[in-house]
């Protein structure tokens, strides 16, 4: 399984890296590298490396925050919900397109700040408690990274590695 995600730019991945670990270990959980899943599907590496680098997107996204929710989910049970941006479909689409999977990916732009099976009760609590200190999140990098076909428990999430990654502003620049 290969996954594109969008990263945060500096300032914003600091913050929520941090805060990642932070929530990861209160609660037991693994620690991940924050992002937004775009893609994630079966793919060769080298053909993911080539689209990595080949895909037209502007320099960065800007999005905006709509809430922290929580879910039933493991890889939502705490998170940011964004505002859905159609340049940032227009993205998934074509990284989806291009892969030609058998399955769609359903985007869902989110970026999830914990994956742990907890009672609704502490999810709620949670989520009182996260203060997003920004009303906009800039994403300016693409990475892609390999992992296990699914992500239901912590050696899953452990189980990523990241292998290409590029730079929007810096790969615009160059242009």
């Amino acid at each position: 399984m290969v996954a594109f995600w969008l990263m945060p730019a500096s300032d914003e991945a600091a913050f929520f890296n941090s805060l990642v670990a932070r929530v990861a270990a209160e609660h037991d959980a693994p620690v991940f590298e924050s992002h937004l899943t775009l893609y994630a599907g079966r793919l060769q590496t080298e053909r993911a490396v080539k689209l990595l680098h080949s895909i037209e997107c502007p320099q960065r996204y800007d999005l905006q925050v709509e809430r922290v929710g929580s879910s039933d989910k493991f890889t939502k049970t705490l998170f940011v919900q964004f505002r859905v941006a159609p340049e940032l479909q227009l993205l998934s689409k074509s990284i989806s397109e291009t892969v030609n999977s058998e399955r769609s990916y359903e985007l869902n732009p989110h970026l999830s700040l914990l994956y742990k099976e907890l009672p609704p009760e502490k999810k709620a609590e949670l989520v009182g408690t996260i203060r997003i200190p920004f009303q906009h999140i800039t994403f300016d990098r693409l990475q892609v990274i390999s992992g296990n076909d699914q992500t239901a428990t912590r050696s899953d999430v452990e189980s990523w590695r990241p292998f290409a990654v590029r730079d929007l502003k810096r790969a615009s620049q160059n242009s």
